[in-house]
């Protein structure tokens, strides 16, 4: 539970971040306001989870509707410390925090912008430097895992981009962030992870069809199928072999 609390806490500075760093301002000061009427939000009102469901997702000033991404980062952030610090040794387990903080605002910036932060994918990359000196990780095996996982995604991109023209098919932050996945996993896994992040891709689309019948102008945030797939593969490696799934 002492994890899920401070997840939780870490949530709630996440999405300060997450609402500011695209407006360029600063995620110091000032301090938590309601992005409505700009009013400053007493620390009562700024208790991660428990506030927002006892105003009732509304601000406690001028009752305007509170964002619905609020709860849910914090809830998301306070599960995910809570798997990895159960699961992991606790040194694995801070290197894999910092890497799902990183993943919760790229995901939630690339959904909403579709745009993938430079500096997450910097930080990302710093931390797989870290993991290769703490735990003395075949240099050959990272450069090969990613590799693999940049040339599975460029590939079928390219053809697309010869043959229709479309030069939007795939950012560069996809091709790098692949690269970082397939580093960390793995060549096999790595892979997998972006098959999976495809059918995670496409449920996006089915359900945008469904909400929205118009999809001529639907762009998928593949950055943030691709921090999902990862995450749900970091969690099931710990329990099974999925090379023995796919070999």
């Amino acid at each position: 539970m002492l994890f899920f609390i401070i997840g939780t806490i870490i949530g709630s500075f996440l999405n300060v971040i997450i609402i500011r760093f695209p407006k360029n301002e600063s995620i110091i000061f000032p301090r938590s306001q309601c992005t409505k009427c700009k009013q400053m939000i007493p620390f009562y009102y700024n208790i991660p989870i428990i506030s927002y469901i006892f105003l009732k997702g509304k601000c406690a000033n001028c009752n305007k509707k509170i964002s619905v991404q609020y709860i849910i980062i914090e809830f998301l952030t306070g599960i995910l410390f809570y798997i990895s610090f159960n699961l992991f040794p606790i040194d694995y387990a801070i290197l894999l925090s910092i890497i799902i903080c990183l993943l919760i605002i790229l995901s939630t910036t690339d959904i909403y912008h579709l745009l993938i932060p430079i500096y997450t994918i910097i930080l990302l990359y710093i931390m797989l430097i870290i993991r290769v000196l703490l735990y003395r990780e075949s240099i050959l095996n990272i450069i090969w895992g990613a590799t693999a996982s940049i040339l599975y995604l460029s590939i079928p991109a390219l053809l697309i981009i010869f043959i229709k023209k479309n030069k939007k098919v795939l950012g560069f932050g996809d091709i790098l962030l692949s690269g970082f996945t397939g580093a960390w996993l793995g060549a096999i896994n790595g892979v997998f992870c972006l098959f999976l992040a495809s059918i995670i891709g496409i449920l996006f689309v089915v359900y945008s069809m469904m909400v929205n019948k118009d999809i001529s102008s639907l762009r998928v945030p593949f950055g943030a199928c691709i921090s999902i797939s990862f995450t749900i593969i970091i969690i099931i490696e710990k329990y099974y072999d999925i090379k023995s799934f796919i070999i």
